[in-house]
């Protein structure tokens, strides 16, 4: 069997073993407060435990450490880096294969050139972006 066929099962292995382990956790503290305060009231807080606890991993998710536009601007000086990189033999190839596609991006980076020659670069890693 592959490794990626392996990790893949290891994964979802995990989803499911770390969901049961958090309902049994979840169980067991209501169970042990059930004395102390009752049942709903234990169900209420452990509840609200873990209900805050996903609103904290939420909050730290949605709230990026950038801008959205820094990280756009990263994202496509990366995606320049990666195509000035890309050796000659690779556009050889799409041109043999896909003729229809390297055209179509040449005349693109043409009419992007006399368009408008300070946005052409832009334009060009988007029109890449979206062919890749």
């Amino acid at each position: 069997m592959d490794v990626a066929k392996l990790r893949i099962i290891a994964g979802a292995g995990a989803v499911f073993f770390g969901f049961a382990g958090v309902t049994t956790l979840t169980v067991a503290v209501v169970v042990a407060l059930m004395p102390v305060i009752g049942l709903l009231w234990a169900t209420v807080c452990v509840a609200s435990l873990f209900l805050f606890v996903a609103c904290v991993c939420t909050v730290v998710f949605l709230k990026p450490g950038k801008s959205t536009e820094e990280e756009l601007d990263q994202f496509e000086n990366a995606t320049a880096d990666m195509l000035a990189d890309l050796p000659f033999d690779a556009i050889e190839a799409l041109v043999e294969k896909r003729p229809i596609v390297a055209a179509t991006a040449a005349l693109a980076a043409g009419y992007f050139l006399i368009s408008s020659p300070d946005s052409a670069s832009k334009g060009l890693q988007k029109l890449f972006d979206q062919l890749i």
